[in-house]
């Protein structure tokens, strides 16, 4: 890694979009704070675009004021137009170079200037590459906008190497333009040592989307010991469709802060994660750093993440399979020793912070 440039060259021009950042329960917003935080102990303090209603109140004091009058939406292609409008009119202001930074996949207004660079963030393309599990709105519009973001960006930041072999193949003109990433892990925490439970304690945090599979949950937890307790964090939307399936052995909850998510997966004895595609998955991280070994769906992002800390399955595993595995990974003796090893390998957010300064700067002095 190269020495950090100076913050004072760079920071006040570090521009970042605001969609995404409207919530720290989107892998969006996580990763967007986690990078933030990292930024500013380095002295850098990007500014956001106010080109969504509200952030979340976490981003709100970097955010800049607004110029115009144009209503803001969540509805991305609306979004987007606001962005652009509000960095035309920021422009009119700088003569100096400027980095403007998409974290969410695709939004990169189309604004050219020569002293403007711009970075897009790709976290994952499940919407075309498995257009069949997101809406069709959704699909339609990243097939029209995510093309013209990577022609709008001078580079592309993926955070796997999965995320980046997805956009070679679909992309090959974005080659020459995309480096890994990869996400920033916690530090290393001590987990409490315990003799193994007599009722295994399981974690699962995540939204609901098709591809999720937050269905299976109730079908392998009818498998596994009567006295397992399992806890599901999701969105509401995913609080409600699954309320009928809450037990005793089955805590669903939502909207938890930090502490409460960092008390659930150092309390957890294994994390499962059934979602058929990840480009990463930041709550496995947070596990194994945890101590807590991962069992998941083998094939995406999170392939990487895992990497020996725990297990994968194949996507067409059944219920009961998925419940032998749990039982299975629970019974090894070295599970927290393997999760040392993996996270003692991982990037802290501060290698991530030292990366993207890095990019920042390069693309400041072009």
């Amino acid at each position: 890694m190269q020495k950090d440039p100076k913050p004072c060259a760079i920071s006040e021009s570090i521009l970042w979009d605001g969609f995404g950042l409207q919530s720290l329960h989107s892998g969006v917003g996580r990763h967007a704070w986690d990078l933030l935080k990292a930024l500013e102990l380095r002295n850098y303090r990007p500014r956001i675009l106010p080109s969504v209603p509200s952030l979340d109140p976490a981003f709100a004091s970097r955010q800049l004021p607004l110029s115009s009058r144009l209503p803001r939406s969540r509805i991305k292609p609306w979004s987007l137009f606001v962005a652009d409008r509000e960095l035309r009119s920021l422009l009119r202001q700088m003569n100096k170079p400027c980095v403007l930074h998409g974290l969410s996949n695709y939004n990169l207004p189309a604004v050219s200037q020569p002293l403007l660079k711009k970075v897009l963030t790709v976290h994952d393309l499940i919407p075309l590459t498995h257009r069949e599990q997101v809406s069709v709105a959704l699909g339609a519009y990243l097939r029209y906008q995510l093309p013209r973001a990577l022609r709008h960006a001078d580079a592309v930041i993926c955070v796997s190497k999965w995320t980046e072999s997805c956009l070679h193949e679909l992309f090959p003109d974005a080659r020459s333009k995309t480096l890994v990433i990869p996400n920033g892990w916690p530090l290393l925490q001590t987990k409490e040592r315990h003799l193994p439970s007599q009722a295994p304690r399981l974690l699962t945090v995540s939204r609901l989307e098709s591809y999720k599979r937050l269905e299976l949950i109730p079908e392998i937890l009818q498998l596994l010991p009567p006295e397992t307790q399992w806890t599901l964090v999701t969105d509401s939307k995913g609080a409600e469709t699954l309320r009928d399936a809450a037990t005793p052995q089955l805590k669903i909850r939502s909207g938890l802060g930090e502490i409460e998510l960092r008390a659930l997966h150092h309390s957890a004895e294994a994390y499962v994660h059934p979602s058929l595609w990840e480009g990463f998955c930041l709550p496995a991280a947070d596990s194994i750093a945890a101590g807590v070994p991962v069992i998941h769906t083998l094939g995406s992002g999170i392939d990487e993440v895992v990497s020996g800390a725990g297990r994968g399955l194949p996507p067409a595993a059944s219920a009961q399979m998925w419940a032998d595995s749990i039982l299975e990974l629970l019974a090894n003796s070295d599970n927290e020793q393997k999760c040392m090893q993996r996270t003692t390998q991982a990037l802290s957010w501060d290698d991530v912070a030292a990366s993207t300064v890095e990019l920042y700067a390069k693309l400041g002095m072009r």
